[in-house]
């Protein structure tokens, strides 16, 4: 959560000032927003207590993404149980705590002990440089690991802490890498109780962008002005300098009296075009209160969190003299609940009356009422089944997906995804009110959930759930305080063993022996001699590999990088990758799926006899499909559509698809297809 400055800028006419004003006034006194274009999500009121991420399962974080501890708090770090060592962890007064007003989140100062554990971790961690400033841990939730969307509607019903210091807040933040965007739904400020201070009985809302999109990209809308705002100053975004480039800020301070003593209602509703901000005393006394048009680098999925931070960095907001009374369990951030909506798509995609369910759109998906596959694309995509036995096939991404009558007949195949098998699928399942999640984590960034509409984990058996091409996630991206190296085993053999947890291997070019463990593994490897020993049971791993390679038996995922390579799969169903130019990529008897990266150049696909039925990702021009003579030997081979795209069929046991791709296309890629 960033703290905006408070530069000014030039005022507009006093006649469109007016006008302007008048405008705003018509907004304030409007009902409260007609949700009807909008589909459930979550509403969370913790009466089953606080459904904690395991990294598995369940739907809140307690911690930051990667674990980071510190964000904008110069003496406190968010923290909860599971991050010191037992014995001071077991001393940690509680900081999540569900009562009957819902969940408390409270701020506790730290013994010596843990003060010095803390700081071990911060410092393992890489966020050594305040590590001995820090005084006091408090408490968040997030769905980062769980859940992120664009656009919709975020609510909270809560009651604000006393206290200088206190800072509670419900907001959004960029699911992917990097700050800003960030949307502060509000950020309240605890009144003072040794002394009145001038935030007492006041909150913020703000909208934070800058001049790139979530690639990094350039969008030249730093001259946005919030026509809705009737203050010629405020309606122009305040800037600051972060590095090499300038950090937007809309917001507007709100007089909020009895939001310490009673519980009060936030919320916001975020669209293509513009966001509203919403305050009243409970769902239904809620009204407008801020607007302002959608900046054009806030237009991609974030997460929610809601939070408690205390005693800011940088010493503007240093805690209140009455220390006791601030800390005080009482005093808390007290959330009776969190609801968010989605926008439900305009885009109706209707298979009875011929559509194709594959649209890199956000849609609504519907089935003929008969045996159908449908393949969502990348959007945030709701899926309406009907009938029959439907296979609905749904690959790793960023945007969720939403199952409505998922039956027993039904089946889900799931690309990409970090399961390595349909009972470590099923393994994975949380119960959120009356749906079942799925969820794929952030590793770090970009949580992705599949959501079952109306159904019990009892509901789905093993033969209902088919993973495929199975993607691990890189522990060490998503863990800041665990070490890359992994552990040599003590028959000093040569070989290199991994952490339970998962390691990542390096040869440095150098022929080694490695020998993975239940965690996933990662191997970064250049040498052809180095060997890869590694479980059947050994999770999800991958290969990252220069040079010619044959991926490892049990190692499901392969990535060639550089330049005039080759890799060569295994006899399972393998997934296999180019990041270079010149590369070669060639599967084995299972059915594989081949990515050619949007950045390579001259990639040959070379599909021998007898390879299953593959799938090809990432086709275009400039790469070359190598078939064995077999498969096109006297014209036996045929084009036809598929849910993905084109396919190319050599017999009822082989065919390969080319995703994305028009018949046309496919066709003539077959056309152009030279001979092993």
């Amino acid at each position: 959560m960033a703290f905006p400055n408070r530069s000014g800028r030039a005022s507009l006419p006093p006649l469109a000032a007016g006008l302007l004003a008048a405008l705003v006034s018509a907004h304030a006194a409007a009902a409260p927003p007609d949700l009807s274009g909008t589909v459930p999500i979550f509403e969370e009121r913790f009466a089953d207590g606080l459904s904690r991420f395991d990294g598995r399962r369940g739907l809140w974080s307690t911690l930051g993404r990667r674990q980071v501890l510190m964000t904008n708090a110069a003496e406190t770090v968010f923290l909860d149980r599971g991050v010191m060592p037992p014995g001071i962890d077991a001393e940690l007064p509680p900081l999540h705590v569900v009562t009957e007003d819902g969940l408390s989140l409270r701020t506790v100062p730290l013994s010596e002990d843990a003060r010095a554990a803390v700081g071990d971790y911060l410092r393992r961690s890489g966020q050594g440089g305040r590590a001995d400033k820090v005084r006091f841990a408090t408490a968040q939730i997030t769905t980062a690991e769980t859940w992120a969307q664009t656009y919709g509607w975020f609510e909270i019903e809560a009651r604000i802490p006393r206290g200088r210091g206190r800072w509670p807040a419900f907001w959004l933040t960029f699911a992917g890498r990097g700050w800003p965007p960030e949307i502060d739904i509000f950020e309240a400020y605890g009144a003072g109780i040794a002394q009145p201070t001038p935030k007492d009985a006041t909150f913020n809302t703000a909208v934070i962008f800058d001049a790139f999109d979530e690639t990094g990209a350039a969008v030249h809308d730093t001259d946005l002005v919030n026509r809705f705002d009737p203050d010629p100053v405020a309606r122009i975004p305040r800037a600051k300098t972060r590095g090499d480039r300038d950090v937007f800020t809309l917001s507007r301070q709100h007089d909020a009296p009895g939001i310490y003593d009673a519980f009060h209602v936030w919320a916001a509703l975020w669209t293509p075009e513009e966001i509203v901000f919403f305050f009243g005393p409970d769902r239904a006394g809620l009204r407008e209160i801020y607007r302002m048009p959608t900046p054009a680098d806030v237009r991609a999925p974030m997460h929610v969190i809601a939070n408690d931070q205390f005693t800011a960095r940088g010493g503007w907001w240093p805690a209140d003299r009455a220390i006791e009374a601030v800390l005080a369990p009482e005093n808390d951030f007290a959330i009776r609940s969190i609801t968010l909506r989605a926008l439900r798509p305009a885009l109706v995609l209707d298979m009875a009356r011929g559509d194709a369910p594959f649209d890199p759109r956000d849609s609504v998906i519907r089935d003929t009422g008969g045996d159908d596959i449908i393949a969502p694309g990348a959007g945030f995509d709701l899926v309406e089944l009907s009938g029959g036995a439907d296979e609905i096939r749904i690959a790793r991404g960023r945007e969720n997906k939403i199952i409505a009558g998922f039956g027993p007949d039904d089946r889900l195949v799931l690309d990409g995804f970090p399961f390595a098998s349909a009972e470590d699928a099923l393994s994975r399942l949380t119960q959120v009110g009356p749906d079942l999640w799925l969820t794929a984590p952030a590793d770090p960034f970009w949580p992705q959930t599949v959501i079952l509409r109306d159904t019990a984990a009892a509901d789905l058996t093993p033969d209902q759930v088919r993973p495929r091409w199975p993607v691990g996630t890189d522990i060490r991206a998503a863990r800041a305080d665990l070490s890359d190296a992994p552990e040599r085993d003590g028959d000093r053999d040569g070989v290199v063993t991994a952490q339970p947890i998962g390691s990542r291997f390096k040869d440095d070019g150098r022929g080694m022996r490695f020998a993975g463990g239940p965690g996933p593994d990662r191997y970064i490897i250049a040498n052809p001699e180095t060997v890869i020993l590694e479980p059947a049971d050994g999770g999800v791993d991958e290969l990252i590999a220069w040079g010619a390679h044959a991926l490892p038996l049990h190692v499901e995922r392969g990535v060639l990088r550089g330049g005039g390579g080759a890799l060569t799969g295994s006899r399972g169903d393998d997934r296999l990758e180019a990041e270079g130019r010149r590369l070669t990529l060639s599967g084995g008897a299972g059915d594989d799926l081949y990515v050619i990266a949007p950045d390579a150049r001259a990639v040959t696909i070379s599909i021998a006899e007898g390879a299953g039925h593959d799938v090809l990702r990432g086709w275009g021009d400039g790469h070359r499909l190598e078939l064995a003579a077999a498969l096109v030997a006297e014209g036996l081979a045929r084009v036809e559509p598929a849910p993905e795209g084109a396919r190319l069929v050599f017999s009822p046991m082989q065919s390969l698809t080319l995703e994305g791709a028009s018949v046309a296309e496919a066709k003539a890629a077959l056309e152009a297809a030279t001979l092993q």
